[in-house]
């Protein structure tokens, strides 16, 4: 086979600075900058270049110049800091100083512009290989390419080669170290706004952060206006990182985040961009259309940040986003007022100033104000439909009563509507209404499920059914397909549950047919042949919805939801608690109290688990030892049943009192707004308060609410008893699809007509997807992903079974083989464990539970021998083809029981000082995961440190965490070498390179040169040489495989 060749790292960087100057007016290199120092000079003279007048005929002095610095690290002290203050006022960053000589007064000094693109002021440079100390003692780190614009680093690019192990995954590892270690904060580089890792041949984007929050899934892909992927750097730098996109993408297309418990700096997706520029393009015409974006996609965002350029842009008299809400509640208002940073004015409500976000409105007085302040100001108006509707009723009013025209000065101006979830914030017939008053308005529509001719709407007259008959054109797509290609949302695994018995079904069928007139000469054999004959989903075309609503249904459901190992992967347990939570929803607001009182009557017995499910215990090595579980809820609108609604009240104050008993809250039936607002809360766990375990919801029931628009990516499973189609169906689905760490797909479990369901799904997938034939939005079966786990686990034991013998020291590409067989055995594992299949086969097969223990028994084997590859691999350009199969840098561990190793980090990341609860949780997890002592020792000196207040608690936990295990691996190196009076150089040189087993050790002729025998036998007068090497040697292979090898465990 004829190999690719490859281009070294330096070859690369050559090729891509030569790509980003090409042009006219593309980045210049300058090839003179290569240190730190080099960049603070050159920033100093664009500071001069840019701001003569402010200087004017004295120059900027060195004591000047340090107050400087010091003003713009304290602005940059954080990615969010430093992305806040790059947006500057009106678009415009400055700093102000006093000057030295206090005479002059001071100075207001422009550093950076967001309004001269392309020109202007802004220069643009890339300098590369700039050199930056770690410390004193240790190597200098070299930074691959970095991007100037007015001399300030914005755009970072490392790039590693195109065999490099993991691809341009290696090189985000990179930056994520070196962002632990601090080599971007309090100095020039904490302006970078964007980080781009590639491999040459696969590029990746995303938005600088704290350690902590650099996580896999923010890395984006580039694509094209129709969806092709970019990923070749070189395409990737002419189509993102050309002059003026590059600033562009930063000035407009980043955004600044801030909430109660989380600050940060996100970057739009290409996707959202390209639907953004389409807006303009289609808003200078005066053409309305829709943009199809998947559910989960951030369509509210690209919707927001639509909006807030097109206030900026000329041609546009004022723009307003229309949301679905009948008011606006608690987290769709922190949703927007988020971003709220970003405006000078902040928030306000109906007073109205230039460059104002305001979200929601007290009336439709104050949206009237809003409405007809001036134009062209800047100002972002967010709403409701009702309240939109509120203040044209009120003008109508007026012009009746008083003949005030109140809205005429509008009549003339260009104003641009940007619709939310189009089709629900907004009929064809209140669109035509506000059309009325706003005869010169352009529309735009944000969906996820478009209507489409195949499931067009029933509508009155000539009103539009379609969604191109209510919007226009399609301005821009990206299917459900796409999203999942590039990892922003999830697959759906999809399990049909039948609680009605074949032999039902067919007596129930035929007692419909017996009594009905066109079957009257039939025999009893042959209504039965008709029945047997006929396909799955006609038959249950005779199930009416009573059948359903029998208790025997709601009983068969609630086991099946409950039954241990079910709940423990449905609800994602760990260390005993659930992690996750799940919307179960019914047919009506009857069925979802029935299920509500159902689950309070099972579970009152503290007990319930052990007597309900006597004959199905759950699996050792799992454990669900939560007795508040399942923390319930329901919630849906009043408005949705007026029938008995008295009845409904009386019920819901009931519900309400059980609710506000556990979580201390005191919500009333005129509350009802704030406690369906607090549900969401809960569920979402997104404000820090609600993140601590106790607080939130496992299961909430509804009807409708929470189907649509709502955004909780701790919600895993939808238990689904209702019959669902088309858009309901994917936008219900799309509540499980959103990404959270340790989330592979979202679980829906169907329990009404599942072959009807089968078949609906398969149409809804196929219609929102725009494919033509199977994708892998929806997840094998489990007899399909069986058969795989059955061939990974053929394979994986045919290479045991024929190398017994296998080890670190087996030759090279054997060890690859094996490590391949294994990934895919265990990622086989993964695909079947949370099915509930799964669990029966479990309790069931004994045959079974043999193949799944291969797994555990051989776990300690394969990470031994992935780390030997690591270590053997050849140097050079063309590592073995094979590798590239290979995912180095997960932790492919097999879940068998409670806990992996990520739990630990995240119980970290949520600890706060003296918080006894989570520090047992950590205690039990270490244990659990039989962390060395050594190890637990380091975790326990940092939550001492914390709970001491000797740590600041802005540190990024990350940081703190290598910090204090690289301060324990080293200390441990230096008693040694102070012990054994060898160098500690050598002994660094050797711990790097060391994988347990390694033989010889790696180094040790080093370690043995650098020893100083005659001062450690002044301590040990009884030594003798002949025996100092080998025991000096056996001393230093156990403090490798005891000490470094698990704390250095700790910080991959």
């Amino acid at each position: 086979m004829c190999k690719i060749p490859r281009n070294d790292e330096a070859t690369i960087e050559k090729h891509l600075i030569d790509v980003l100057g090409q042009g006219h007016n593309q980045w210049n290199y300058r090839e003179d900058l290569k240190s730190e120092e080099d960049l603070w000079k050159n920033l100093r003279q664009k500071i001069t270049q840019n701001n003569l007048s402010e200087i004017k005929e004295h120059p900027i002095t060195d004591k000047e110049f340090d107050s400087i610095k010091m003003e713009l690290l304290t602005h940059t002290k954080t990615p969010f800091h430093a992305a806040k203050w790059l947006k500057g006022e009106n678009g415009i960053a400055r700093i102000t100083i006093e000057r030295e000589d206090a005479s002059l007064g001071a100075m207001s000094l422009i550093l950076y512009s967001n309004q001269d693109i392309g020109g202007g002021i802004s220069t643009y440079e890339v300098v590369n290989q700039i050199a930056k100390k770690k410390s004193d003692d240790e190597r200098e780190r070299r930074f691959d390419v970095t991007l100037l614009i007015n001399g300030l680093p914005i755009v970072q690019i490392e790039l590693k080669q195109a065999g490099a192990k993991d691809g341009y995954f290696q090189a985000f590892n990179q930056i994520k170290k070196y962002a632990e270690e601090g080599m971007f904060r309090n100095n020039i580089f904490s302006t970078l706004q964007l980080f781009v890792v590639s491999n040459e041949k696969t590029t990746r984007y995303f938005a600088n952060a704290l350690p902590k929050d650099m996580h896999k899934k923010f890395l984006f892909s580039w694509r094209t206006t129709d969806n092709r992927k970019v990923d070749n750097v070189y395409e990737f730098c002419k189509q993102v990182l050309n002059i003026p996109d590059a600033h562009r993408l930063i000035a407009h297309y980043t955004i600044v985040s801030e909430d109660h418990d989380n600050r940060a700096l996100m970057v739009l997706h290409p996707y959202q961009i390209h639907a953004i520029e389409a807006l303009f393009t289609s808003a200078m015409k005066h053409e309305s259309g829709y943009v199809w974006h998947a559910t989960g996609s951030g369509k509210t965002l690209t919707s927001f940040v639509a909006t807030k350029l097109l206030a900026r842009k000329s041609g546009v008299d004022r723009t307003i986003m229309v949301i679905d809400r009948k008011d606006l509640d608690s987290q769709t208002t922190s949703e927007f007022t988020k971003f709220a940073s970003e405006f000078n004015t902040g928030i306000s409500s109906g007073n109205v100033r230039a460059n104002s976000l305001i979200v929601g409105t007290g009336s439709s007085i104050e949206l009237s104000r809003a409405l007809l302040s001036d134009t062209n100001n800047n100002t972002v108006i967010i709403t409701t439909r009702q309240k939109l509707e509120s203040a044209l009723r009120h003008a109508q009013k007026q012009k009746e009563k008083r003949n005030v025209e109140r809205f005429k000065k509008l009549l003339g101006q260009h104003i641009v509507f940007v619709v939310d979830e189009c089709h629900r914030a907004l009929s064809a017939e209140n669109m035509d209404e506000i059309k009325q008053f706003f005869p010169n308005s352009t529309w735009f529509g944000f969906t996820g499920t478009p209507i489409f001719e195949e499931n067009k709407k029933q509508a009155k007259g000539q009103l539009a059914r379609t969604t191109h008959d209510q919007y226009g054109e399609k301005l821009h797509t990206y299917t459900i397909k796409d999203a999942l290609d590039d990892a922003a949302v999830l697959g759906f695994q999809v399990e049909h549950e039948d609680t009605i018995e074949q032999t039902s079904l067919n007596n129930h069928i035929f007692k419909n047919l017996q009594v009905n007139e066109k079957y009257a000469s039939y025999s009893v054999d042959g209504i039965n042949d008709m029945i047997d004959q006929m396909p799955p989903v006609e038959k249950e075309e005779y199930l009416d919805a009573t059948i359903y609503e029998q208790d025997e249904h709601i009983q068969k459901v609630l086991h099946k939801i409950f039954r241990p190992d079910n709940a423990y992967m449905k609800f994602d347990f760990q260390n005993g608690r659930p992690r996750k939570s799940a919307i179960l929803t019914t047919s009506s607001i009857d069925m979802a109290k029935r299920y509500y009182h159902a689950i309070k009557e099972m579970t009152k017995d503290p007990s319930w688990i052990q007597r309900e499910f006597a004959h199905h215990p759950i699996r050792t090595g799992r454990t669900i030892e939560d007795p508040d579980f399942p923390r319930i809820a329901i919630t849906y609108s009043m408005q949705e049943n007026e029938v008995d609604s008295a009845q409904n009240q009386k019920e819901m104050k009931k519900i309400i009192k059980d609710y506000n008993a556990y979580y201390g809250t005191a919500w009333g039936i005129d509350d009802i707004d704030r406690y369906n607002g607090d549900i969401n809360n809960r569920l979402a766990r997104k404000k820090g308060e609600f993140k601590v375990f106790g607080k939130q919801i496992d299961l909430v029931i509804v009807v409708d609410r929470l189907l649509t628009g709502f955004d909780a990516p701790t919600i895993q499973t939808l238990f689904v008893d209702r019959n669902l189609s088309y858009a309901n169906l994917i936008q219900a689905f799309s509540r499980t699809n959103r990404t959270y760490p340790d989330k592979t797909k979202g679980l829906i479990v169907t329990f009404r007509k599942p072959h009807s369901m089968e078949k609906n799904v398969a149409d809804a997938t196929r219609l929102y997807s725009e494919a033509k034939e199977e994708t892998n939005l929806i997840y094998p079966t489990y007899e399909k992903s069986k058969k795989r786990f059955n061939g990974g686990h053929k394979k994986f034991t045919g290479i045991v079974e024929s190398h017994p013998d296998i080890d670190e020291h087996s030759p090279l590409e054997l060890r690859i083989d094996f490590v391949k067989a294994f990934q895919e055995f265990t990622n086989s594992f993964e695909a079947l464990v949370t099915y509930d299949d799964y669990n029966d086969e479990m309790e069931k097969s004994g045959s079974f539970k043999k193949q799944v223990m291969v797994l555990e028994e051989n776990l300690g084997l394969y990470q031994t021998i992935k780390g030997s590859i690591l270590a053997d691999l050849p140097v050079g350009p063309t590592p073995p083809e094979s590798l590239s199969e290979i995912e180095f840098y997960s932790d492919n561990a097999v879940k068998l029981y409670d806990i992996d190793a990520t739990y630990i980090d995240q119980l970290l990341n949520t600890y706060s000082a003296n918080n006894k609860s989570v520090r047992e949780d950590i205690e039990k997890a270490m244990q659990k995961l039989n962390k060395a002592e050594v190890v637990r020792e380091v975790y326990r000196a940092i939550l001492n440190d914390i709970d001491s207040k000797r740590v600041d608690p802005e540190e990024d936990i990350f940081v703190l965490k290598r910090h204090y295990f690289t301060l324990a691996r080293d200390h441990a190196i230096a008693h040694f070498a102070k012990e054994w009076f060898v160098s500690s150089d050598e002994l660094h040189s050797s711990a790097v390179q060391y994988v347990i087993g390694a033989d010889p050790i790696p180094n040790i002729g080093g370690i043995i040169d650098s020893k100083n025998f005659e001062k450690y036998k002044a301590v040990h007068p009884e030594a003798k040489p002949l025996r100092y090497g080998p025991e000096m040697k056996r001393q230093w292979r156990k403090v490798l495989d005891e000490v470094v090898v698990p704390l250095d465990n700790e910080l991959r």
